[in-house]
């Protein structure tokens, strides 16, 4: 572009020294002729004279469209490659289930380092009001966030693009979805076991044939504080016609145990003993449907709205109600065992909220939960602040799950990490 207006500047002084030419002849002619050439060169100059002036306005306002179309064009181009990179990295961090203090911080810095180089202010407190009072240790919180600032980004780059703010978090679910699949999980709807009977005093003999079930804490703050409190229910939300989480709840069966999970360093903190399952609905006007399933009883469906209200203020832990979800769902239990500090997570991360979890890891997990149970400053503790809170375990009938699948305490090397 360069080249071009430069070689503008170049025609003009050409057509400059033709003037001083043509003005010469003109006036020799016009003094030594018959006064009839010269008049007729300089109307004939004059004219050409003319045309190549407005000739020049026009190159000159095609070469200013030109550059400002060829810098919005590099401008554009630019904020794509700084938005794709940036929300590849914010996906990126999820990865493993966890953020770290070092990848929120290289986040931080991309946002201002070169995001901020190109969004309007408008984007960035747009960008600003998804991060605000944000924990972003809490994947599924900041899952949630990401998707909505992927969306901002991308409206940012197509204004006349109608772009659906939760549709890229419903894709990450999708995603969740066809991976529970490849694992062999199903959408069945089978949700009664009643054939084995169990109380706190007996363990079933096949104990450890039973199925052993991952679970994210949606956001483990109120999660923590519903199970110290009494409430023994994991709890978990779904949008936007996502159900597949609500579906695995309904395949927990009687006595399965339940390995509780929270992103951050924890890994596993608690294992809970299945006893039921419970499931909001919300529908339109207002209008709420219960479905309560206890194992030793069976499946009741609620549908007195006072009886419903009611057992939500107790159980829908993050008022989902009043924040347009779809399902709030939650597996009722009882506490078994809960590290205030966790146990790490032996055989990797599960990324899902809820998922199957591999039985050879979920040994590994007991074998540790075993090995602490002598020490009560971690056991069945929750530091609530400076205050130690009973969590509610069952130590008693732990121990006899355990000894009955003669798991065996796991051990620790000299640097104090579990072999």
């Amino acid at each position: 572009m360069n080249n071009f207006k430069n070689k503008a500047f170049e025609y003009l002084f050409v057509f400059l020294i033709i003037i001083v030419l043509f003005t010469a002849i003109a006036s020799y002619f016009y003094y030594k002729s018959d006064n009839a050439v010269g008049p007729n060169l300089i109307t004939a100059f004059v004219g050409v004279v003319i045309s190549a002036m407005v000739t020049l306005v026009l190159l000159n306002g095609q070469t200013k469209d030109e550059e400002v179309k060829e810098r919005n064009m590099k401008l554009y181009n630019a904020k794509l490659e700084i938005y794709s990179n940036f929300v590849s990295s914010m996906y990126e961090v999820l990865r493993d289930n966890q953020i770290t203090e070092e990848e929120f911080l290289n986040l931080r810095t991309k946002l201002f380092g070169q995001v901020s180089f190109y969004a309007k202010d408008d984007i960035l407190k747009l960008i600003n009001n998804e991060l605000r009072e944000k924990n972003y240790t809490d994947t599924q919180q900041m899952q949630r966030s990401f998707a909505n600032i992927a969306c901002i980004l991308q409206k940012d780059l197509r204004e006349d693009w109608p772009v659906n703010v939760k549709s890229s978090y419903v894709l990450w679910d999708t995603f969740d979805e066809l991976l529970d699949k490849s694992h062999g999980v199903n959408d069945a709807t089978e949700t009664n076991e009643l054939s084995i009977e169990s109380t706190t005093e007996t363990v079933p003999s096949d104990y450890f044939n039973k199925c052993f079930w991952h679970f994210t804490m949606w956001e483990p703050d109120k999660q923590l504080k519903a199970l110290r409190e009494g409430i023994y229910e994991l709890n978990l939300v779904e949008y936007d016609g996502i159900d597949w989480r609500t579906n695995l709840i309904k395949q927990v069966k009687k006595d399965d145990l339940i390995f509780l999970f929270r992103s951050g360093g924890w890994g596993y903190m608690g294992v809970y003993r299945a006893v039921g399952w419970r499931i909001f609905e919300f529908g339109e006007n207002n209008v709420c449907r219960e479905t309560l399933n206890i194992f030793d009883k069976g499946i009741e469906e609620i549908t007195d709205q006072t009886q419903i209200q009611k057992d939500l203020e107790r159980s829908d832990i993050y008022n989902s109600r009043q924040d347009g979800a779809d399902l709030c769902s939650s597996i009722i239990v009882e506490p078994l065992a809960f590290s205030s500090k966790g146990i790490g997570n032996p055989g990797g991360v599960y990324r899902r909220t809820i998922s199957r979890y591999d039985h050879g890891y979920g040994l590994k997990q007991l074998s540790r939960f075993m090995a602490i149970m002598d020490d009560d400053s971690i056991y069945n503790v929750h530091f609530n602040g400076e205050k130690k809170v009973e969590m509610g375990c069952n130590k008693e009938l732990f121990k006899k799950m355990l000894e009955s699948g003669n798991i065996k305490p796991a051990s620790r090397d000299t640097d104090g990490n579990w072999k």
